[in-house]
């Protein structure tokens, strides 16, 4: 327990609190956001209009407050308008990416926060720039500082090139390194090539290029792919062709165990993971299959969940899981005001629910939701390449600032500075995850009656500074009665 805790406490000494990244979705040809920061999910309008097409990604601050989204052609604020030096993204004389629409490549821009860094924020971006115009050729990188242009966000460092080859139109994502703190951006080529680039404090550090699984070198090779919320699993799929699923090392960045499945008539367009991992859902617009990936073959036991029929114009686009643990499905063809949803989706067959029209939105969708990942993954505990901070442990438990009792814990925590301030204290589990926390100016109490007993770490963040000023391990253990 101790060694877990030490683990623990390096990552925690990190700035990695803010988890609110994804918790807004901006949809639609005419711009809406799904909003997921409360209990109901909400959509509101936002303008002016950026069209979209197939490549949308957008990102929140660390609070859950809409930063930035885009088109792949250019970058725009919360506020609709494009922001400082935001524009001419991916340069490229293809006929395909026009200001008008919006780049058309699923999956073909995405935002990372910076490691290390809560000011700044990475866009990765593509554009169809291969000889034939009909393939991303190059991974472009563009740096953000939140707090330009007087807050407004501007572009201080824009299409960057960083690799050339001959990519799939579409399907790259990220996952966090098992530091918790670095990202792993991974996306293949036309053949059965995965690229695998890690993203440190200090950029783009290594590329790793493995071969593995089936050739995607088919007519429609439209990529899709996504990581389980663990981090464990990969899953990629096209338009034309079979899906991929393999597991991935969080510390080395490599695929293993490739298992090769296929969706009804041999084609995919989104494919998405339940939140435990255990099923695997995938669409080709006019149908939903769930897959049992815990089964020696998850495609015998594959259960039909949605089939469309000749009346049902609506059909399915992309697949995304959302902070509400459902996962939701644009629209396949624009002009429908509404998304479908599975509500449960970590159960099998008909009881994960699939709704059609779950949810009416305020603008069309078509074929698109914003590149997500998981931004809320922490470190990988007892990986062996889950601490990167040399800090002293002692020092750091032994701090006076903070005084907590009783420790251990049964029903409360009482919690209390040394002096008043403006305190953010987190309440975080063995796994990395704030699962509760308080605003106070020097005393707050927690309820830890119904948390599990076991080791904890106490954060305490100077609001004003955005740093830990200190932070000390919480034991909880629920007495019994006698």
């Amino acid at each position: 327990m101790r060694i877990a805790f030490c683990i623990l406490l390096l990552w925690a000494s990190q700035d990695l609190y803010g988890q609110q990244y994804g918790v807004q979705w901006v949809i639609g040809d005419r711009e809406s956001v799904l909003d997921f920061r409360n209990d109901t999910l909400t959509n509101y309008p936002i303008g002016p209009e950026m069209p979209m097409f197939l490549t949308s990604a957008n990102i929140c601050d660390s609070s859950g407050n809409l930063l930035f989204y885009t088109n792949g052609i250019y970058i725009a604020g919360a506020d609709g308008n494009q922001i400082e030096n935001g524009d001419s993204l991916s340069p490229c004389a293809s006929e395909f990416q026009q200001a008008c629409c919006g780049l058309d490549i699923p999956q073909g821009a995405m935002f990372l926060p910076m490691p290390g860094n809560s000011r700044y924020f990475y866009l990765f971006h593509t554009a169809e720039d291969t000889v034939n115009g009909h393939r991303p050729g190059t991974l472009y990188y563009s740096v953000i500082d939140k707090n330009g242009n007087g807050g407004a966000g501007s572009v201080i460092s824009k299409n960057n090139a960083y690799y050339h080859g001959i990519f799939r139109e579409g399907g790259m994502t990220a996952c966090k390194h098992a530091n918790g703190r670095d990202w792993w951006i991974t996306w293949g080529d036309i053949y059965n090539t995965y690229y695998t680039f890690l993203v440190g404090p200090d950029g783009i550090r290594d590329t790793i290029k493995q071969t593995i699984g089936p050739s995607y070198y088919t007519g429609i090779d439209v990529g899709y792919s996504k990581f389980s919320q663990d981090g464990s699993k990969y899953a990629t799929g096209c338009y034309q062709g079979p899906i991929l699923i393999m597991d991935f090392d969080r510390c080395i960045g490599e695929f293993s165990n490739p298992v090769t499945i296929t969706n009804q008539d041999k084609s995919s367009s989104a494919l998405e993971f339940s939140p435990n991992g255990q099923f695997l859902y995938v669409t080709n617009s006019i149908n939903l299959t769930q897959f049992d990936l815990s089964l020696p073959n998850p495609q015998q036991d594959s259960v039909t969940l949605y089939q469309a029929d000749s009346s049902d114009q609506a059909q399915m686009g992309m697949l995304q899981l959302a902070p509400d643990g459902k996962i939701y499905a644009s629209c396949f063809a624009g002009g429908f005001y509404l998304i479908h949803a599975v509500t449960s989706p970590d159960l099998k067959g008909d009881s994960s629910m699939y709704v059609d029209t779950a949810l009416m939105t305020l603008t069309t969708n078509s074929l698109q939701f914003p590149n997500m990942i998981n931004y809320q993954l922490g470190p990988l505990i007892g990986s062996g390449c889950d601490t990167i901070w040399s800090v002293d442990i002692k020092n750091v438990v032994a701090n006076n600032l903070l005084r907590v009792m009783p420790n251990p814990a049964d029903k409360y925590l009482y919690v209390e500075m040394g002096m008043q301030g403006n305190y953010e204290f987190d309440l975080i589990n063995e796994t990395g995850q704030v699962i509760a926390r308080k605003e106070s100016w020097q005393v707050d109490i927690f309820d830890t009656e119904h948390l599990a007993s076991g080791l904890y770490l106490l954060n305490v963040i100077d609001k004003i500074s955005g740093t830990s000023v200190t932070r000390k391990k919480i034991m909880v253990t629920h007495y019994l009665s006698k």
